[in-house]
């Protein structure tokens, strides 16, 4: 019976809330495009991470499920905010507040509570002593915590079971992207035609289940009205015991909003679209030609310079910061400004040729009048007066 009531806690626990709008998702007070999950879980760490830990903390979950001890309980709560910890080091999981579900462990396996849910679990297996109205008080006391008790008793397999579910949605995710880049899919009816194939592939089948239904979603929710920019919107909130009902909604939500990934035709990482139907090319900077892969595809002359061509003393926009750069220490040398504005001036331009470097429309329209000195100097003084 224990047992029964321990897997019906880890199945109706609320791990988290989202509050879906229009084209986006809320979390933890963060909000992100819808689909934009399947972005963080392709990536290598997703894909690849070590669970090792996790394992050994679902594992000591099962042993105090069925032997509960003060040592071992502590042992489970450090485990619980080490693995916490290595969470911190994944992208995916710097969407929640992982700093909230630290104290949450912490407060549920504190040295009182955990006294208590020792005494606790001994009173469920042994049964309860309602001989005096003292020890009939006591049980009731204890019995309040049980909703505690069941939710610290289902970290382990959570975590774990979190962990598990994100590299399974990143093998599904990695696969269905090769699917849509191979047929080209570029509009929602080309992404729609994709999915049915990914969903009828038979190898596919045979790893994901696609044919047994593997996307249904347990979930409670709720409507909530937000105000914006002045009018009333209805929007719904979604309480989510299973990371993996999350991710498959978001999946399917992305697509259905026109919202993919691609995979850039240059460097081969993958990129996150919602609008760009005809982008094949990422816009991060690439570190073989110090520019972005969309720019090298609209300039294949780049592919062709030379090594000492592409440094960036060649460019125009180097040579307006190496002559601003002179001109303010010379300011400086000769009195002109004192030493903060200098400071702050050369902080300035130092900002503008880097966001020249990688911003090619800035650096076409706005980086020489940026660098004007008159500028220059005057946002030196706000900077100094912010």
């Amino acid at each position: 019976m224990f047992e029964k009531d321990m897997e019906h806690a880890v199945v109706t626990v609320n791990l988290f809330e989202v509050t879906y709008k229009k084209d986006a998702f809320v979390i933890d007070g963060k909000e992100y495009p819808l689909g934009y999950t399947s972005y963080l879980a392709v990536q290598p760490e997703c894909r690849f991470m070590d669970t090792t830990a996790f394992g050994d903390l679902k594992r000591l979950a099962d042993r105090l499920s069925n032997n509960m001890n003060y040592d071992d309980l502590i042992e489970y709560r450090n485990k619980a905010l080490d693995a916490i910890d290595s969470l911190k080091k994944i992208s995916f999981f710097l969407i929640f507040d992982l700093e909230k579900y630290q104290e949450r462990v912490s407060f549920l396996l504190s040295e009182e509570r955990i006294n208590r849910y020792i005494e606790l679990n001994d009173m469920i297996r042994n049964g309860f002593d309602l001989s005096t109205p003292e020890k009939a008080d006591h049980a009731d006391s204890l019995m309040k915590e049980l909703d505690d008790f069941y939710t610290m008793l289902s970290i382990g397999k959570t975590i774990n079971g979190a962990v598990s579910d994100l590299m399974s949605h990143a093998s599904l995710v990695f696969q269905l992207t090769h699917k849509i880049v191979e047929n080209g899919a570029r509009t929602k009816s080309q992404l729609a035609e994709a999915f049915d194939g990914f969903l009828s592939d038979p190898y596919l089948s045979s790893v994901f289940h696609t044919d047994q239904q593997p996307f249904r979603s347990k979930t409670s929710m709720i409507p909530v009205v937000e105000t914006l920019d002045g009018e009333s919107h209805i929007f719904r909130k979604v309480y989510y015991s299973h990371l993996n009902d999350f991710l498959m909604t978001d999946l399917f939500e992305g697509y259905r909003h026109g919202h993919y990934l691609w995979q850039c035709g240059i460097c081969d990482d993958y990129f996150f679209m919602t609008t760009a139907h005809k982008q094949l090319y990422c816009s991060r900077v690439n570190s073989q030609y110090g520019v972005p892969c969309s720019y090298v595809a609209k300039h294949p002359e780049v592919l062709q310079r030379k090594p000492e061509h592409q440094k960036k003393t060649a460019s125009p926009y180097y040579l307006l910061w190496k002559r601003r750069s002179d001109l303010i220490r010379k300011n400086k040398s000769l009195g002109k400004y004192d030493e903060a504005v200098s400071a702050k001036a050369k902080e300035y331009i130092d900002g503008c040729f880097e966001l020249a470097r990688v911003d090619f429309e800035y650096a076409a329209t706005q980086y020489m009048n940026d660098m004007e000195m008159t500028n220059v100097y005057q946002k030196a003084t706000e900077m100094l007066n912010v």
